[in-house]
This record gives structure tokens, sequence and C-alpha cells, in this order.
């Protein structure tokens, strides 16, 4: 069987910082910017995202996961690149399916024998569906509370943020009209390129890899100090 099996994707998206309690905006407050909010729906997710020891995918710009909950549990590869996040999903089972072992070979050579957990993810998710004035579905807001174990370290970590997504069909300037909204109840821009990334305290290193100056560094290393912190209030 070959990768065609995957359904693919083009993920375009914006992450947002928010504190514990904050509100999402209301519908008013999306339709002061253009869009009819659907009834927020809640559920859980759990994930576990692979790698090799050494990282290897990561280095590449792909991660690999497995999901159980939502309308996307399955098995996916995302790859960045300009534009956007390429996914690539394959259904669940208990198994690395043998079509994506051989798409994820074509990314990362023989790296794809050594994949083995690396972190596991807990995430309650709120969803918003955002409208526009003809019933069209053209971004989905999800509020997620996520805590993370980062496998190979032993560290636990907690954050929340918000992500809008655009539907199939959208285009990007309306994650520009959105914006506003999303600010305005308090969400800041993510500093974080990918839960996984965050999950595994590889903010800095990302970052640093890039050329980031020493405000930056110092803002990435509060936030994973608040991460783990916010685990361990929930431990507590």
């Amino acid at each position: 069987m070959s990768s065609d099996a995957a359904r693919e994707s083009l993920e375009i998206e914006r992450k947002y910082e928010v504190d514990v309690a904050a509100q999402l905006p209301t519908p008013e407050q999306f339709l002061a910017v253009g869009f009819v909010a659907d009834p927020a729906a809640t559920f859980g997710l759990r994930a576990r995202y692979f790698d090799t020891t050494d990282e290897e995918l990561a280095r590449a710009g792909v991660a690999l996961r497995v999901r159980e909950g939502g309308a996307d549990a399955g098995w996916h590869i995302k790859v960045r690149q300009p534009g956007g996040v390429r996914e690539l999903q394959w259904p669940l089972s208990e198994e690395l399916p043998d079509p994506l072992r051989a798409e994820l070979r074509a990314l990362v050579g023989d790296a794809a024998d050594r994949v083995e957990p690396r972190a596991t993810m807990a995430t309650e998710r709120t969803v918003v569906v955002l409208r526009d004035a003809a019933g069209a579905a053209r971004i989905e807001i999800a509020d997620d509370r996520v805590v993370a174990a980062d496998l190979a370290a032993g560290v636990r970590r907690a954050w929340r943020e918000w992500e809008a997504e655009l539907l199939p069909g959208a285009a990007e300037a309306e994650l520009d009209a959105v914006d506003p909204a999303l600010r305005g109840a308090g969400a800041v821009p993510s500093a974080s390129p990918a839960k996984i990334a965050r999950a595994t305290g590889r903010l800095v290193g990302l970052a640093r890899a890039r050329g980031a100056d020493a405000a930056q560094l110092a803002a990435l290393e509060a936030l994973d100090a608040a991460d783990q912190a916010a685990a361990r209030r929930l431990d507590a």
C-alpha cells in the first residue's frame, strides 16, 4: 500500500497564549469582526508523539503522532513548509501503519525505523466554528488546556493556548480579521511553533538555532518554567 492511502491537508493556523482564566470571545464579539459563531463543543484528546532518541524528526521539521478523540483521531505526520503545515493522516490503529512508515522513510530515511514514544499529551479542547454571513465555515477556534509529559526527561508541563485555523476554502486574510477579537479577550501570539516542541522543552534550543536574541530566549525560558510550574500545581 502506498502513502496515497493517507488523507492530506494543508494546515494554516495561528497560535496564541492565554491566561488560564481567560474567556473565549462571545458570539457578539465574533460578530463584530464579521463572523457568526457556532455553539462551543468540548471534548478530550489523548496523543503520543514519536521521534528518535536524538530527535532526527524534529531536526527535519517533521512531527509524528497518534491521537485518540475528536474528529481527526488517527496517525498523523506533520511537515512544516512555506505557507503552512502539510498534514498526512491515516486511520487509528494499534501499530504504526506501513504506508505511514514508508512516507516517513521518504522524509527522514532510516530514522523512520528508530522512532519511539517521546511525549504524551492530554488535552481538553473547546472548539468554536466561525462562519461567514452566508453560513460557510471559515475558521475553527480551538481552546486547548494541555498537560504533557516528556518521556525522556521525566518532566511534565501544562499550558493553555488558542489556535485559529483556516477551514477549507477560507483565506488567510480571515485570520487577520478575527485576530482583534482574540487579542481583545487577552490572547497574545505564541512563541511556540508546535505542541511537541513545547512538551519536550525544545523551544529555547529551536529559537537559538534560528538566531533569536537574548530577550527572546529569556522569554522562552520563562515560558518553559511557567509550564513546569503549572504542571506541579495540577499534581499538588
